[in-house]
């Protein structure tokens, strides 16, 4: 959640403390007409309540989940039973919100005069009005109180925004009228549309048949739909929370209205729709497998999650899928962690307390002491990345702490061993079988482990940057071909290292870092790869034609996209994170199942990210007589 402009504080409420022993909140009711502002305009009319949510008598209510916004400016009025309405400035897209929900209750209340009475009193729950803001101990209750506070919600209304207009109500009803018939037709309308999940591949089938007939003339609308579908709320890292324990939710937008079960079967078809994006014709297919992919990880924590059982998942489990999906964003980044505890299994007992009076650097510092005790040396692989780690106000964070605002294409795509860290089988042992130590001491900012020196870097090959704009097959051609030569460069210094069998199996191990994601596990790669490899560099080639369509597998593993090579100073040949520089050093850590680089600074060393190095990544270089030593990462 955001805070209020400290200059707007002449208006902001006055509010009466909450009764946080018998867990009581505030809720707005909302006047259907509207009145006169001192600006001249009509503003929405609100009286403040309270009550307390685990009485008998407690009344119905709406939650409203939206986004903020950062400009609050625009002006309402809240009066309570013991205070005349006084105005208050609240933000631009909540005003927005309440102006359209007067409009669509008005008709049902028409000419009924004042407040109505308690069992027809338009009650919601607006955070943004019904917490203070301003007081961080009553902040940090309410919001333990969140899941609660929504699970009891007769309904849940979203709001999408006016300015915007995201979509039209009939593209929306088309695309979901086009899916539900064929819900139906697996279910015969005995299924609740919520109960099935995206991984029903019979859903999967009947959709993609559904979609056989898409042809240029349906791809505006598609686009449409993956903009509506990539909205900011939809990125909102409390919206997870708010869903998977909300019952009835309508989404609203000033042009129509939805609800979240056509939220799912959307999602589901985009799955399907991806799958089969390539066999499309028209100019419009590469936007629109762009589109659908970022459609997909905007939606896929929230859409899966609202499938699972609340307090099943650990914590460390919801921010892998978090950090997964690239997409989940706060104002106040403690909130990445904090939204997840409600609903997770262990939010309770994780050792992190929500409280708003400590800095987000703190936060993020007890989610990674989590992240080691849970995972060990693992967790180093969502570190390092100093890029982006300071703001504007001077504050840095250590380099073993991962920065959860970076997301996936920072963090979880660094993870060689898996892309969710959490469940995955050990596919590497560089550093043997030792065992990870760490030590943190008190509130030190300070991390120790054991490391063994492999070698410093000597030279680098230029980053291979990803590209958003351009056809991921061609860019992926683009960065072999420049790898290929970078390690036929680097091995003819080494030739008694590197003989042309070992090179040839180089250039297409690397790249994907030596394994590969079937789809529901990563592994080691095989021949299949390698195909795969020739195929995407030579797409031409007749013989090609059989094995290019089975290229995701390989593409989908790429590891080399947003990396750099690097070459040691004795031949080691490796891939590692783009802001390793010529003189950092390649570390095993003590249980570690890849290669570290590491940055010395004096006599302390910065984490720089986890790296993929040919030839080591079994175990090669170490024994029971290899020294691990003692190290400090700051």
């Amino acid at each position: 959640m955001a805070e209020l402009n400290k200059e707007l504080e002449g208006r902001l409420l006055a509010y009466r403390p909450l009764d946080r022993a018998r867990r009581e909140i505030r809720l707005v009711e909302l006047r259907v007409e509207l009145q006169a502002a001192s600006n001249g305009k009509q503003v929405p009319l609100l009286r403040m309540h309270q009550a307390f949510l685990d009485a008998e008598d407690m009344p119905k209510y709406t939650a409203l989940s939206y986004t903020w916004g950062t400009v609050h400016d625009s002006i309402v009025l809240i009066e309570d039973e013991k205070r005349p309405a006084r105005e208050v400035l609240v933000s631009a897209n909540l005003a927005d919100a309440l102006y359209h929900f007067v409009g669509l209750h008005r008709p049902r209340y028409e000419g009924l005069e004042g407040f109505l009475e308690p069992s027809w009193k338009l009650l919601y729950w607006i955070d943004q009005l019904c917490i203070n803001q301003n007081d961080n101990d009553e902040k940090s209750h309410q919001v333990k109180m969140m899941m609660d506070i929504f699970g009891q919600a007769e309904e849940t209304h979203v709001w999408l925004g006016s300015r915007e207009a995201p979509l039209s109500h009939e593209v929306m009803k088309k695309f979901t009228q086009k899916s539900f018939h064929v819900i139906d037709a697996i279910t015969d309308g005995d299924t609740i549309i919520s109960d099935i999940t995206s991984d029903d591949s019979i859903l999967f089938q009947r959709i993609d048949r559904a979609l056989e007939e898409l042809s240029e003339d349906n791809y505006e609308e598609i686009l449409a739909l993956t903009t509506f579908c990539t909205h900011p709320w939809f990125g909102r890292a409390w919206v997870v929370q708010e869903i998977a324990t909300s019952g009835n939710i309508q989404i609203h937008w000033e042009s129509g209205s939805s609800v979240w079960s056509d939220i799912v079967v959307i999602y589901s078809m985009f799955i399907s729709l991806n799958m089969r994006i390539r066999q499309m014709k028209g100019s419009y297919r590469f936007i629109v497998q762009i589109r659908v992919a970022q459609a997909m990880k905007m939606l896929s924590m929230t859409v899966n999650q609202s499938s699972r059982a609340l307090g099943t998942t650990p914590l460390i489990q919801l921010i892998a899928n978090m950090l997964d999906s690239g997409q989940m964003r706060a104002t106040k980044p403690e909130d990445l962690v904090y939204s997840m505890m409600g609903i997770s299994s262990d939010g309770d007992t994780c050792g992190i307390e929500v409280d708003y009076g400590k800095h987000y650097k703190e936060v993020f510092r007890e989610t990674a002491l989590l992240l080691l005790k849970t995972l060990g040396a693992r967790a180093l692989a969502w570190s390092g990345q100093l890029e982006g780690k300071s703001d504007p106000d001077g504050c840095r964070l250590p380099s073993w702490v991962p920065d959860l605002r970076l997301g996936a294409a920072k963090v979880i795509h660094r993870d060689i061993g898996s892309i969710n860290p959490l469940y995955a089988p050990k596919l590497f042992s560089a550093a043997g079988n030792s065992r990870f130590e760490f030590t943190v001491v008190g509130k030190s900012e300070i991390l120790s482990i054991r490391t063994s020196y492999v070698d410093r870097i000597l030279g680098l090959g230029k980053p291979f940057d990803h590209d958003a704009t351009s056809d991921f097959l061609s860019q992926s051609q683009g960065c072999l071909e420049d790898f290929g030569s970078f390690v036929d460069a680097a091995a003819e210094r080494h030739p008694k290292r590197y003989d042309y069998t070992t090179r040839q199996e180089m250039h297409w191990r690397m790249p994907i870092a030596d394994r590969y994601f079937d789809g529901d596990h990563w592994r080691r790669t095989g021949q299949k790869s390698k195909a795969c490899h020739m195929a995407i560099l030579h797409p031409d080639d007749p013989t090609s034609a059989a094995v290019i369509s089975k290229t995701p597998m390989y593409r989908n593993s790429m590891y080399l996209i947003g990396q750099i090579a690097f070459v040691t100073e004795t031949g080691y040949i490796g891939i590692g994170h783009p802001e390793t520089v010529v003189g950092d050093e390649v570390h095993f850590v003590q249980g570690s199942d890849t290669p570290f680089v590491l940055r010395r600074t004096d006599d302390r060393y910065e984490l720089i990210g986890e790296t993929y190095v040919h030839g080591i990544m079994d175990g090669e270089l170490v024994d029971d007589n290899t020294e691990f030593e003692w190290v400090q990462i700051h």
